[in-house]
Order: C-alpha cells, then sequence, then structure tokens
C-alpha cells in the first residue's frame, strides 16, 4: 500500500519550540504501523525546508493528512495545503482534528480540503486509506465527511473506542531531540520534554472541547509502557525533566500512586509536572499521598482556576471554587510543591469587573506562596462547547470562513462584550501590576549587542524603582485606576516584543496580547 503523509502544524505563532511532540500523528503512525500502513510524519516547527521535503514527495502518496484546532494551526495546515494542491494535485488531501471534528461543513467548503476524518481518527484513516488504495466509494466508512462532484456528504459519526492502552509511542517517527528543551519553569530543567499518559477528563467544563471530543471519557495508557518510554528517553537523551502533557493526569489515584512508587524505584532523577482539576486533587489526595507524589520527583502542579469570582465558575460549570484554589496554594506550600494555574476573563454574562475579582485571587495566592506561577487568558468560544451558543447571542460573529478561524485564540480574541478598558487593565495587570510589585526577573532580548543595548536601555527607562514602588502601592492599595505609569511601563515590554517579532519573527505572549 502507498504511503500517508501526515503534517502537524505550528500550533502557536512564531518560532518557538517546546517540548511537546506530535502526538496525535504519532498514535496514528503507530496504529497504521500495525496495521502494514506506511506513514511519515512532517512537523512544521522541525521541519527546516518545507518547500524541498514537498517536492520530493513521490508520486504514490495515498493521501496527505493535517491535524489542527481552532486558532493557529489552521493557518500552517492552508498553506501546506495550498502547496500539495500546487504540487500534487492529484493527492487527496484529509484534515481531521478538533477544528475539522467541530466545523466539517465549513471545513470542506474550503478548496483545499478534500475530505474530513471527524472524532478518533486512527480506525476510520485506516478505513480510509483501504478505500483510496482501492479506489472504493467513501460512502460507507464511518466518521468521515468528503466532497463528491461538488456536494458534501456526511457519514454517520463513529462511536468511541478504546485504542490507546497498548500503544507505544513511535520515536522513531519524529527526531527526538528537536523538542528537547530548557524548562522555564519549576526547576528549570536544563533537558525536558513532554510525554502524554491518557486522553480525555470525566469533567464537563462549560468552555472547554475536551469533554465534546471525548464525551467526558478517559483512555489511560499501560503504565509498563509509559515507564520503559521514560526510561527510554533518560537513556538515550538523557532527558532531566518530564512535563505530562495529559488533559487530567490524576484522574486515578491508584494509577498516580503506582507511577510514582515505580519512579522511586529507578536509579535515575527526574522532575516531572502536570496537571489536575482542583477539587479532584483536594478530595483525593492526603498529604502522606502528595508527599509521595514530591518525592518520586514532582516539581509543578498546575489547576485550572480560571475566576476569581465564584459566579463565573458557576457559569464556566467548573465544580469548584475561589476558595479551593486558595486551599490548593496552601497544600502545595506545605508540601514543597510548586503552584501554578490559568484563569481568564471576559465571560459572557457576567460583570465585566469580575476582572478585577480574577486579579484580586491571583495577587491573594502570591501572598499565600510568592512562589507560584499563573497563565491569564481571554475566553474564547470554541465550537461544541455548551457556552458556544450563548456567545453568538451576545454578539459573537462567528469566522465564516476557515482562514478566519486562524485568528481565533486565547490572547487575541476581542469579545464584543469586554470593553477595551478592560481589556487593557488585564494587560496592565499581567505585564506591570504583578511582576513589578514582585520579583522582576527579565530575561535577556539576546547576546547581540543590540540586544544587551535594549535591555540596559529598558532597565534604566521602563525597569526602574520607581516603577517598581508604584506598582508595589497599587498592589497593596488594590487601586487600579488612572493607569498612567501602567502604559509608561508596558513600553520597554512592547520595544522588546517587536524586536523579536523583527529579528527572529518571535511572536511572544505580550505581542498576542497587544495586537
Amino acid at each position: 500500500m502507498n504511503e500517508i503523509v501526515l503534517f502537524y502544524p505550528r500550533p502557536w505563532p512564531g518560532t518557538t519550540m517546546s517540548g511537546r511532540l506530535p502526538y496525535s500523528l504519532m498514535f496514528l503512525y503507530s496504529y497504521l504501523k500495525n496495521a502494514d500502513i506506511k506513514v511519515k510524519i512532517i512537523d512544521q516547527r522541525t521541519e527546516v525546508d518545507l518547500d524541498a521535503t514537498i517536492k520530493k514527495f513521490k508520486k504514490n502518496i495515498l493521501c496527505f493528512g493535517i491535524s489542527s484546532f481552532t486558532g493557529v494551526q489552521i493557518k500552517g495546515g492552508l498553506e501546506i495545503s495550498k502547496k500539495i494542491k500546487e504540487f500534487h494535485p492529484e493527492v487527496p488531501i484529509v484534515w481531521g482534528g478538533w477544528h475539522p471534528t467541530s466545523m466539517p461543513e465549513q471545513t470542506l467548503r474550503h478548496p483545499f480540503v478534500d475530505i474530513v476524518v471527524r472524532g478518533q481518527g486512527e480506525v476510520t484513516l485506516k478505513e480510509l486509506a483501504v478505500a483510496l488504495s482501492c479506489d472504493r466509494d467513501l460512502s460507507n466508512i464511518k466518521g468521515i465527511s468528503f466532497k463528491k462532484q461538488g456536494k458534501i456528504y456526511h457519514n454517520p459519526c463513529r462511536e468511541l473506542l478504546s485504542l490507546i492502552e497498548e500503544v507505544k509511542m513511535p520515536f522513531e517517527a519524529v527526531d527526538v531531540e528537536k523538542y528537547i528543551y530548557k524548562k522555564p519553569f519549576a526547576d528549570r530543567s536544563d533537558r525536558s520534554i513532554g510525554i502524554i499518559t491518557s486522553l480525555g477528563c470525566p469533567n464537563n467544563c462549560a468552555f472547554c472541547e475536551v469533554a465534546s471530543v471525548y464525551k467526558r471519557h478517559i483512555f489511560f495508557r499501560n503504565m509498563d509502557n509509559i515507564l520503559e518510554e521514560i526510561e527510554f528517553l533518560v537513556s538515550k537523551y538523557k532527558i532531566t525533566g518530564i512535563t505530562i502533557d495529559d488533559d487530567n493526569f490524576f484522574v486515578s489515584r491508584k494509577r498516580v500512586v503506582q507511577f510514582c512508587e515505580e519512579l522511586n524505584k529507578r536509579p535515575y532523577k527526574i522532575s516531572w509536572d502536570a496537571g489536575v482539576s482542583v477539587n479532584l486533587i483536594l478530595a483525593k489526595y492526603d498529604d502522606e499521598t502528595l508527599k509521595l507524589v514530591k518525592k518520586s520527583g514532582c516539581k509543578q502542579l498546575y489547576i485550572g482556576a480560571e475566576s476569581g469570582s465564584n459566579l463565573t465558575l458557576e457559569r464556566l460549570n467548573k465544580k469548584a471554587t475561589v476558595e479551593q484554589t486558595y486551599e490548593f496554594v496552601n497544600k502545595m506550600k506545605k508540601i514543597g510543591i510548586r503552584a501554578s494555574f490559568s484563569s481568564m476573563v471576559g465571560v459572557h454574562g457576567v460583570p465585566e469587573s469580575e476582572v478585577f475579582e480574577t486579579m484580586d485571587m491571583i495577587l491573594k495566592c502570591r501572598e499565600i506562596n510568592p512562589d507560584f506561577d499563573f497563565r491569564l487568558f481571554y475566553y474564547t468560544p470554541y465550537p461544541s462547547t455548551s457556552l458556544y451558543g450563548e456567545a453568538i447571542k451576545h454578539g459573537f460573529k462567528e469566522p465564516e470562513s476557515l482562514e478566519a478561524w486562524s485568528d481565533h485564540t486565547l490572547r487575541k480574541f476581542k469579545a464584543p462584550w469586554f470593553k477595551k478598558s478592560y481589556r487593557n487593565q488585564v494587560k496592565y495587570f499581567y505585564f506591570y501590576y504583578f511582576p513589578y510589585s514582585g520579583t522582576l526577573n527579565s530575561a535577556p532580548t539576546d547576546t547581540s549587542l543590540w540586544g544587551k543595548s535594549l535591555d540596559l536601555f529598558c532597565s534604566i527607562f521602563f525597569d526602574n524603582f520607581i516603577l517598581k514602588k508604584i506598582a508595589k502601592w497599587r498592589v497593596k492599595k488594590r487601586f487600579f485606576k488612572y493607569p498612567i505609569d501602567a502604559i509608561y511601563a508596558i513600553q520597554g515590554r512592547r520595544l522588546k516584543s517587536l524586536y523579536g517579532k523583527i529579528i527572529y519573527n518571535n511572536v511572544d505572549v505580550f505581542y498576542e496580547f497587544d495586537n
């Protein structure tokens, strides 16, 4: 059978790399390989010359698959689709992933898309490969939508299956060394990489696509395989840290205990971090178990705190409270694991002033333990989530083309119900009030003369002790009106951000918030 090519578009703007492997494509690779189907993975982040790679493709490519979630990946997916149509017009282009699954009709209306795989792709893509190799009709393949003679057809959905339990990650399919990175948080491990041990989450958060994609199921991988993979990464690539990229690693207490006990038996030591639901960890994990987690190398745990308003948390169906966030930060301080969380502002149907409650929650968490970390996003409505329809009723205009969805991200979304003045307050807090009132550690721009000169200029004019004093006073008094100092202070961050964009084509967090 001819070869299938699978493409993973860059998942964020700019050129920055991190240790997150293209897990979805690696699962597909492993499953299809066991079915004697040849697969090649191309990752836009690691490919030096994409045009040259495409031109070298043989004529016997069965199909070209693209994985995409809503947002930046769509841009890369469309760019590669255009090139495939140009150099290999006979090759069917198949889109899969969360966005095509949620919006198959609109995705297929694009001239660069021929087939959409909806939901789990393993069995569907295998059946599609067989059909394409034999030139069979596609109408009997569950889980696909396709175009035929100008019309769009949607076949019945495929049921969810437990397919990853015995899957071994095919590290031979990628250049592992290119995914190793220096962890920018917790223990700052020099050689870290991501791994994945499960898919799905039992929660039903109203803003999250995971619930709709996996129907609140969770699928676990075999623990022996996971430990074997870690040992392989440590032995061959000298890995010293891992990030567990599961949607919710701590769902099974028995499994987590097994993982930690096994790590403690190993002759090597690695650090690790993972995500967890706050209500789950407080209910299921006592101090003794968390001490075991710490002993096994865990340096950081992160939760989706989301908001400093209990009203907003109810609207998001979080099944958690602001008080539980404080309890989590306190508990992590006691155990010696760094606490981290994500939060969002701008949810429709709640007062815009909720942004100040979230800012207050973040500041209180720092007062509990200065060694904590957070990420701040704008609420962004995603297709197939339960809040999506309400967002449209509140004035959200659904993007009318596949291209338009590529700018639909957590840091760029501009909700019609969330005023610019509140957006600015978020920016001032994230890049001025919070860092300047604490320990301001500005990373060097680069080692060039221009970079060092820019750092020196910013430290004198924008990172000085006067602004730090003002920021500390504002935070202490919770006084954020008349932000003249904030408007001035962030100019330094803006200069550095523009420098990175112009010199390295790198898009940092500030650039996303600022544009």
